[in-house]
């Protein structure tokens, strides 16, 4: 069985011509009568059955859908979940044996679990020659699972792509940053010092506003102190795979913590009501002078019925690693081939995964408002001056990330959640000293990783 090799930073794997091949190859494949694929009564195409979240980008991922329909003749039934409800509906697949779905649509978060118990296939296993396109953007390795490690990295077999390429980016107000001098931060200290300065010339209500509010078992506030970590250098664990001694009691973590509570300063007093709903809020409606979220979200501050401060925001990549890596957290989207499937179905599903993440199809998605996961998907024409800026920013972030995981992918990471959440709601909030916080995670990881029985230093 072939393994995908890791390309240099930028790319995900090593590509052969054999990918086209396979692509054009597996159009002629029907699926069977049972579960989610059915053949047409011609036999010359199939049906697939397809989870996705309701988000922002669906309408962009429709057009993917209707071009795919009709240049290779094939349907898709796609069906739309609640970002939550999208799992539990392929878990429920999973457990049933039913196969419904042709193909799975999973959070970033989710991907350990589903290829720890085996619910999606490697890609050889359906075509042994598979390799994809080398334009295909890493992500830290996401489609790379080591089931020995039980991680993500070169040495693992393919088994997803991405779909979307939501990774964290700064934004702030062009206007103000000219008005008051200001250049584009190239590092968090140069970020916090800015935001200070737009807070104490009064011009807006806010220096800054960032996401600050936890909610226990989901990625949200420690989403957003990731990129703080990865930027301090700092790391939840020594070494994951080998050695996973927590870490967030080092200088780097505390040195990260310190900085959280820094920027929530510059927002409103209640910091813990401040979700990522509430931090775009306050850019559209022109209150705060720079933020950092996900790219996904710039469509939002461009819309000129919804927002205040069309064409006057800017987007940028955010401080780089002391290695000089992309600081910024991975908030992925990928697309697997559910275990199981009848083999016809199984590489008609191959067949949709490739030409999805295709230079057309990834093209097609960027001009109708995606995040694409390709780099040569991102020289895009006709888009609003924003967008571009946007994109921009996205594709410098993706191309710089380090090849160790730069977001939360463990087997425990909700249970982990569960107390990250609070624990930096409270350093935010400043209820907590940035080193009582941390110290707190600390302990709590250390029985977490005993409890779950992984090897220590």
């Amino acid at each position: 069985m072939m393994k995908a090799a890791h390309a240099p930073r930028s790319t995900v794997l090593r590509a052969t011509s054999a990918t086209l091949a396979a692509a054009v190859a597996l159009l002629g494949f029907t699926a069977c009568t049972s579960g989610g694929g059915s053949p047409s009564a011609s036999g010359d195409s199939v049906t697939l059955t397809v989870p996705t979240s309701q988000a922002p980008w669906n309408p962009a991922y429709d057009k993917l859908i209707q071009e795919y329909q009709k240049e290779t003749g094939n349907k898709v039934k796609l069906r739309p979940f609640p970002n939550p409800d999208v799992k539990t509906q392929q878990v429920n697949d999973v457990q049933s044996q039913s196969h419904t779905f042709d193909v799975y649509q999973i959070n970033e978060q989710d991907l350990v679990q589903f290829n720890e118990n085996g619910w999606i296939q490697p890609f050889t296993d359906v075509d042994p020659n598979y390799s994809p396109d080398d334009s295909i953007y890493s992500y830290s390795n996401v489609g790379l699972w080591n089931a020995d490690k039980k991680i993500f990295d070169s040495s693992g077999e393919l088994t997803n792509l991405p779909i979307l390429g939501n990774v964290d980016i700064f934004v702030y107000r062009k206007d103000i940053y000219k008005k008051l001098n200001l250049d584009v931060p190239t590092t968090w200290e140069q970020m916090i010092a800015n935001g200070k300065k737009i807070q104490e010339s009064g011009e807006l209500k806010y220096g800054g506003v960032y996401r600050t509010q936890g909610v226990p078992g989901t990625y949200s506030t420690t989403f957003e102190f990731q990129a703080l970590l990865n930027g301090a250098g700092g790391s939840w664990f020594k070494e994951p795979g080998t050695d996973w001694t927590p870490t967030a009691d080092s200088s780097e973590a505390i040195t990260a913590a310190t900085r959280l509570r820094d920027l929530a300063k510059q927002g409103p007093e209640a910091t813990t009501t401040i979700g990522q709903a509430q931090a775009i809020a306050a850019m559209q409606a022109g209150d705060a002078g720079q933020t950092y979220m996900v790219a996904a979200a710039a469509g939002q501050l461009e819309d000129e019925a919804n927002s205040s401060v069309t064409g006057k925001v800017g987007f940028a990549p955010l401080p780089s690693t002391p290695s000089g890596d992309s600081s910024s957290a991975t908030g992925l989207w990928s697309l697997a081939i559910p275990s199981g499937l009848p083999k016809a179905r199984a590489k008609a599903a191959l067949e949709f995964i490739t030409w999805i993440t295709s230079k057309k199809a990834q093209i097609l998605f960027a001009q109708s408002g995606g995040i694409p996961v390709r780099e040569d998907a991102y020289s895009v024409t006709g888009l609003p001056t924003g967008t571009k800026q946007a994109l921009a920013a996205v594709k410098e972030t993706a191309a710089g990330l380090s090849d160790d995981p730069t977001a939360l992918r463990y087997s425990f990471s909700s249970q982990m959640l569960n107390f990250t959440e609070p624990d930096l709601q409270e350093i935010a909030a400043g209820n907590v000293s940035p080193e009582e916080g941390m110290q707190k995670i600390q302990d709590q990881l250390a029985a977490l990783i005993q409890k779950q029985g992984l090897p220590t230093s």
